[in-house]
């Protein structure tokens, strides 16, 4: 245990309340917060971003597994002290999180650890709870202490899990699983960790192959209950899960005009279609039309008669 790096956020009795703080030896536990709980999981929307422990409720007992390039984390919260919140007078709540270099001796100790944790959550084991009571302990008013030979005793005295490659049906345990909590799905997901190395690409809501992301979440009440999904979450479970609705893009429809038909134009605009007039009446028409004309030259018009007693244009009168 001594490649792995070990914090703990518990509460002190005095003015620094709950903060994280690194256990480095049984006497150097500075105040430091784990930069992975920080990374962002999702992008910028609606203003705000979201990182690794926007995912978890940390006062309600959850479960945490992250794999960030190189490392593995895994975070329990939401462990109540019974003693130390009789002695504050309100309920004092522990976590405690693991990092080690991702090699298959670590995560090992890390997924035994982590089927320890959900046997605690389905109240079948409280093995992990008692050790947190007997580890933690306030220190002074500011600070607390945690007993690093109680938690590394815990960790080699829990059941261990094994290795058993995962080939039957492989792609659908890579697949993501995202769903209400319930006590059928925890068990499902511990004895997935009990047997089964966890994946190392996994494939998110969006479809997308992964290899560095958050494997698996437990926990309550989400504050954004699609965050799960949109976190690219391998194995998530809360009580108030949901699944977002997916953007569908629509190619671009050339449009077709239609034109209205003339019964639902006003009736000054509506026109008939013209329909074509058979040759033999065209004929006709084309007879009685030269008849008229021919009667017009031979009758003629009656010219105008000019009045004798009228002087022609132009004529010159004389005056005797």
């Amino acid at each position: 245990m001594n490649n792995f790096e070990i914090y703990v956020k518990t509460s002190a009795l005095g003015q620094t309340g709950i903060h994280w703080r690194s256990i480095k030896s049984e006497e150097h536990q500075p105040v430091e917060v784990p930069g992975l709980i920080l990374r962002q999981v999702i992008g910028e929307e609606n203003g705000q971003r979201a990182i690794v422990n926007d995912l978890i409720n940390e006062v309600k007992p959850s479960l945490l597994i992250l794999r960030d390039k190189e490392k593995l984390l895994l975070e329990i919260t939401g462990i109540e002290s019974p003693q130390r919140s009789i002695r504050l007078g309100r309920k004092v709540f522990n976590s405690i999180l693991w990092i080690a270099d991702d090699i298959e001796e670590n995560e090992v100790v890390l997924r035994k650890i982590a089927y320890s944790a959900i046997q605690n959550i389905l109240q079948k084991d409280f093995s992990l709870s008692k050790m947190i009571e007997k580890s933690v302990e306030f220190y002074g008013l500011e600070e607390f202490r945690v007993n690093l030979k109680e938690v590394n005793e815990y960790i080699e005295h829990i059941e261990p899990v094994y290795s058993n490659k995962f080939s039957d049906n492989i792609e659908s345990y890579q697949q993501y699983q995202i769903e209400y909590k319930s006590s059928e799905s925890l068990e499902k997901l511990a004895e997935e960790l009990r047997n089964y190395p966890l994946p190392k690409e996994s494939v998110n809501w969006d479809g997308e192959t992964k290899n560095d992301s958050v494997l698996i979440v437990v926990t309550e009440n989400l504050e954004k209950r699609t965050i799960l999904h949109k976190a690219g979450v391998w194995r998530g479970f809360a009580t108030n899960v949901e699944e977002p609705a997916k953007v569908v893009v629509e190619l671009p429809q050339k449009k077709t005009q239609v034109l209205p038909s003339s019964a639902t134009l006003p009736p000054e605009q509506a026109q008939i279609p013209s329909q074509p007039i058979p040759t033999l009446w065209r004929l006709i028409i084309m007879l009685i039309v030269g008849v008229i004309v021919i009667l017009f030259i031979i009758l003629g018009f009656p010219s105008p008669v000019q009045d004798p007693r009228q002087p022609e244009k132009n004529q010159q009168i004389h005056y005797k």
